[in-house]
Order: C-alpha cells, then sequence, then structure tokens
C-alpha cells in the first residue's frame, strides 16, 4: 500500500505569505500611528509647559521654583525659591510644584531637587512624557551646540531617535543642532545624532530634545 502526504499546494501558501504580509504591514502601521500619537501629545505638553511658565512670571513677577514667596501666595506647604532669578539645581524641581500649585499645570508634586546634567527624575517630583521619561527645566547648557547657560526645558528620556526626529520636524526645522528645539547633550543621548542629523537609521531607542525657554 503506498502512502501519500499531502502538502500545502503554490496557491494556499501565497494566500498564507499574503495574510503575514497584511499582518505585519499592519503593526508596522499601528506602531506608526501610536508614535505620531505621542509626537502630538510631547508638542502639546511642551506648548503648555511653555504657556505656564510664561503665565506664571506674568502673574508673579518671578520664575516658578524661584518664586521667594510661594508659601504665603500661591499655597501653603510650596517650598519658596532662593530670588536669584536663575532656576538653580535647588530649583528645578521646585519649577514643577510652583506651576502645579498655582494651577498652570496639572499634578501634585513635592519640589525635590533633581540633577541638571541629566534626563533622569522621579514621578513624585516631574511630569513623565509618554515614553516613561520626565519633562525637567533647569539653568544648564544641556542643548547641542548651547554656549552659554539659559533656562532650558527638557523633553526627558527614552523617546526613540525617529520620534525626536518627527517632533523636531512638527515644531521646528528638523536638525538636532540648530532651532529651538535641539537635540540633549550628555550620556547615552550623545549617539542620537551623526553628521549633524538625527541618526534615524540606527534607531537609538534612548534619545531627548532640549528647548531654550524665554526669560
Amino acid at each position: 500500500m503506498k502512502k501519500y502526504q499531502s502538502g500545502f499546494t503554490l496557491i494556499e501558501i501565497a494566500i498564507v505569505l499574503l495574510i503575514i504580509g497584511l499582518l505585519l504591514g499592519g503593526v508596522v502601521k499601528g506602531q506608526s500611528m501610536i508614535n505620531s500619537a505621542r509626537v502630538r501629545s510631547i508638542a502639546n505638553d511642551l506648548t503648555g509647559i511653555e504657556a505656564g511658565w510664561i503665565s506664571f512670571q506674568d502673574r508673579y513677577r518671578s520664575l516658578p521654583g524661584d518664586f521667594p514667596r510661594a508659601s504665603t501666595h500661591i499655597a501653603t506647604g510650596t517650598t519658596n525659591g532662593n530670588a536669584n532669578a536663575i532656576v538653580d539645581a535647588t530649583e528645578s524641581g521646585l519649577v514643577w510644584q510652583h506651576l502645579a500649585s498655582a494651577g498652570f499645570i496639572s499634578g501634585g508634586f513635592d519640589g525635590a531637587a533633581v540633577s541638571v546634567t541629566d534626563t533622569a527624575c522621579q514621578e513624585s517630583t516631574c511630569p513623565g512624557n509618554p515614553f516613561n521619561g520626565f519633562y525637567k527645566i533647569s539653568n544648564s547648557t544641556n542643548a547641542l551646540g548651547a554656549v552659554n547657560s539659559g533656562h532650558e526645558l527638557t523633553t526627558g528620556g527614552n523617546i526613540p531617535v525617529e520620534v525626536m526626529y518627527e517632533l523636531d520636524l512638527k515644531i521646528d526645522d528638523g536638525k538636532p543642532d540648530t532651532g529651538r528645539l535641539r537635540s540633549f547633550v550628555g550620556g547615552a543621548h550623545d549617539v542620537c545624532v551623526a553628521d549633524g542629523e538625527w541618526d534615524v537609521v540606527n534607531e537609538q531607542a534612548d534619545c531627548a530634545g532640549v528647548i531654550v525657554l524665554p526669560l
């Protein structure tokens, strides 16, 4: 007795490959849509934070974080700044406490001191970006190409380089070393830029950007 073993026909294999291709295409498209939504979210966050930064100064005639009468003019329990006209290392965390207590951003923050030379922070101290990084404001030179220190708004880390590039195109010039949005300099983030461009090809997963804020 001969035994015959049936297999897939070419048409069946073609159909399976087509289905796999459609599924993979859907996954890639879905991820692209998710990233685009996150780009819009970051752009909206940055706009809101900048608006709060300016509005706070207009109301209190002081920088958020540096306001020396926060405990009496904003809310009981809010920590006062030292009124030296800059947001220094001890006041970087206070920025968010002052802005939130005054109603310019949502959330509650403890005002703890944070480093001004990296993107690390705690959820209790800094608001988070969509990639589990943290927004920070400090008087620093973290922006690529910065010569003089200034008040910088950092997007936080853990942002894929292709998202940083799309964000840069959306709100600025698409270049990591020019314009108002630039690459964060230091540590692992340096690999996000190559030859004056966002290094999208190498798909770096931990990038950050910096915006210099108006005084």
